[in-house]
């Protein structure tokens, strides 16, 4: 190997090690909070039924088997922020969606920022989800069923969810 060529290849290893950063590990979502339309207060979910469900890495809220749909009627969603615990840290926002449930169906919908949109890089920075990035997805079924009744129905007091919901 060249004199010249090591120089690069050892500079290259120093700039690499001095700018890159680690990735988080992929920890578990410890807590979503829903805001939206009707909402006396922001909701916040630490059922651990559902948090299993919305690992952000896993992407289990969303329905991989069918195609993206068509934009919902329903104009006005539900934000999701999801926030990840990192060993010894405290809870840290790691990804946001929108959620559209939709009372004619049992399909909700779920829209993941796109590019110039906000939350997109945050997202991004977190897991890219090529093809659902800036798209409509499915909700799917076993994460919808337990989400969807936390904010369309009225709740009674029960552990993991803070806020009551009032239609």
């Amino acid at each position: 190997m060249s004199k010249s060529l090591c120089v690069a290849f050892l500079t290259g290893l120093l700039v690499l090690s001095i700018t890159s950063r680690p990735a988080p590990a992929k920890a578990a979502t410890v807590k979503i909070i829903i805001s939206g339309p009707n909402l006396p207060a922001p909701i916040e979910v630490t059922d651990e039924q559902i948090l299993a469900l919305s690992n952000v890495w896993a992407g289990q809220f969303l329905d991989g088997s069918r195609s993206s749909p068509d934009r919902p009627s329903q104009r006005i969603p539900f934000e999701l922020a999801f926030y990840v615990k990192f060993q010894d840290s405290n809870p840290r926002l790691m990804y946001v969606a929108y959620y559209y449930p939709d009372r004619s169906s049992q399909r909700g919908y779920i829209y993941l920022p796109g590019r110039d949109e906000p939350w997109y890089y945050l997202n991004v920075g977190t897991i890219l989800r090529s093809g659902q990035d800036g798209r409509w997805n499915y909700a799917s079924p076993a994460w919808e069923s337990l989400i969807k009744p936390v904010i369309t129905h009225v709740t009674v007091e029960k552990p993991g969810v803070r806020h009551q919901v009032f239609p």
